[in-house]
């Protein structure tokens, strides 16, 4: 006999869940169905659908592709019940942003944390990396205005569930708002526009670089987006410097480093600067960048001290073309 209400552990709190009825179940194929078992749970006030598998653990991608469908048809972020996953699997479903509950021992829902955070510190210093590229999207590819959700999952590098969160997330720190237009579609609303609108977020805005490694050489034929000061000088009258700089997202870069690609890596000189972002090129759906986004390079320039930098990154920003 099926249990009710279950209990469990995330970062040593206690969780309640309770089996959700099949009369709640509409816009559940049958298949994912009679493969889960589905609990509803709320964890730090964030109301989320949790699935028990039934039989053996689908593949990281097929629990990527369920989690994404089932959120944008029920409305929810979807968090996997697991009963056991090793290292390089926790890994995997990490790089393909699936939320995961593994006994009391481990638990991914980075989202949720940083979003609780958020919603309960009143000072928040920073947008979420999603929140983020959201905002910079919205300002530099094409408007989000009076779009949900679901309109955008199609458009961004990101889950239906990374993308509702980051919502919030804009909204919790009053640069929008998610105005109801239906039963369950909420869409986003911004009180300003264009340069008014970037300087107001600019108190909560980061520095997309998480890390800086120098190195000789880079055994790959990847083609990867120039940044720093040699984006600067592409887009302004700066001079770009000798060498070659790069952006890469930190799987990229995890798995670069694995494979022994980067010659004579460290953190101090080399011929190619590499700059690990927090958050994928902004850009539009299926396009290659070969620079970085004007605003996110702003951002990575900010605490540069060079006069002359400071001043072409003011151009940069007084002439940019608002896309809202």
């Amino acid at each position: 006999m099926q249990k009710l209400e279950i209990d469990i552990t995330i970062a040593g709190r206690n969780v309640s869940l309770q089996l959700r009825g099949k009369e709640r179940m509409k816009g559940v194929t049958i298949g994912d169905a009679l493969a889960y078992r589905f609990y509803d749970g709320e964890y730090q006030g964030m109301p989320l659908l949790f699935a028990e598998p039934k039989g053996p653990v689908a593949s990281p991608r097929n629990l990527a592709l369920t989690a994404d469908k089932i959120s944008a048809s029920m409305g929810l972020p979807v968090v996997y019940l697991l009963p056991s996953a090793p290292a390089y699997q926790r890994q995997r479903l990490i790089d393909r942003d699936v939320y995961f509950v593994v006994s009391a021992k481990y638990a991914h829902l980075p989202m949720l944390v940083a979003n609780e955070r958020i919603r309960h510190k009143k000072a928040a210093k920073a947008l979420s990396p999603v929140a983020q590229y959201l905002l910079l999207y919205h300002l530099q590819v094409e408007t989000l205005e009076g779009l949900s959700a679901n309109d955008v999952k199609d458009k961004l590098p990101y889950s239906y569930a990374s993308i509702t969160l980051g919502m919030t997330c804009l909204e919790d720190l009053g640069l929008c708002e998610k105005v109801a237009d239906g039963p369950k579609r909420k869409q986003l609303h911004f009180h300003r526009r264009g340069i008014e609108l970037w300087k107001q977020a600019k108190p909560v805005l980061a520095n997309p670089v998480e890390q800086k490694v120098y190195c000789d050489g880079l055994d790959t034929e990847d083609v990867f987006p120039v940044c720093g000061i040699n984006a600067l000088a592409h887009y302004t009258r700066l001079n770009p410097d000798p060498e070659r700089m790069v952006m890469m997202e930190a799987r990229r870069f995890r798995s670069l480093r694995a494979a022994k690609a980067m010659q004579n890596p460290n953190d101090y000189d080399g011929n190619i600067v590499i700059e690990v972002w927090k958050y994928p090129p902004v850009t539009g759906c299926g396009e290659t960048p070969l620079w970085v986004d004007k605003l996110s390079l702003a951002l990575s320039l900010q605490e540069d001290a060079d006069a002359r930098v400071e001043s072409e990154v003011e151009q940069l920003i007084n002439k940019m073309e608002w896309k809202d």
